[in-house]
């Protein structure tokens, strides 16, 4: 596939912190609330914005003005167990393999950008520049991200196409499509069938699968 350049979403793509996130919202629930999330609400969650999660989850509990708190929260768990987050199999290749080939990328994620540069830091991970929650005023599924991700990268609107997007989430994949680029599954929280059915143009299990493409 004949690329120009490419957008990373993070969390499932270049590290495996969703368990870390969920295991994060699920402390800070049963903490205020001495309840624990089944595991069907906890799976709905993935691929949503950090607000997003807290406002679903303020209003589960019948107080919404609990949202901040439970941000608040969660962002300390995780903070806490950043040792707990491990790169997604053949991520630091990927991203190394497009520097040394002077190919613009960055990453572009629903999560706090505070968050993404401790994980990045603590990987030591060539990363140009990364898009967080607080840089949008409309996450994904919301065009927003991936068009500010264009700018960053120098790319006009009628250049997106020749921008590969890697998601693991069909929000994600939905945000790519919505600025005119050409989403890739990377499947390492849904099947193939799913993202596929959100839009994505080929699906791999992993980045390392995905390397395949830089050698078409």
């Amino acid at each position: 596939m004949d690329f120009r350049a490419a957008l990373f979403d993070f969390d499932g793509v270049i590290v495996n912190s969703t368990p870390t996130h969920l295991s994060g919202w699920q402390a800070a629930f049963q903490g205020m609330f001495k309840q624990e999330l089944d595991p069907s609400t906890l799976e709905s969650l993935v691929g949503r914005s950090t607000a997003a999660i807290g406002r679903i989850l303020a209003e589960r509990s019948g107080y919404p003005a609990a949202k901040a708190e439970l941000i608040r929260r969660k962002q300390i768990y995780v903070f806490d167990h950043l040792e707990t987050i491990e790169l997604i199999a053949g991520a630091r290749e990927f991203l190394e393999e497009l520097r040394a080939r002077s190919m613009p990328y960055g990453i572009v994620s629903n999560a706090p950008r505070d968050f993404i540069g401790a994980a990045i830091e603590k990987h030591r991970l060539p990363v140009p520049f990364f898009l967080g929650l607080d840089d949008y005023h409309r996450p994904k599924p919301d065009a927003e991200p991936y068009v500010k991700g264009a700018i960053r990268l120098g790319f006009p609107f009628t250049a997106h196409g020749s921008i590969l997007v890697f998601e693991d989430s069909t929000h994600g994949i939905e945000a790519a499509i919505a600025a005119h680029m050409t989403p890739i599954g990377i499947c390492s929280q849904h099947r193939p069938d799913i993202l596929e059915k959100a839009g994505a143009r080929l699906c791999f299990e992993h980045m390392g699968e995905a390397a395949a493409l830089l050698t078409k």
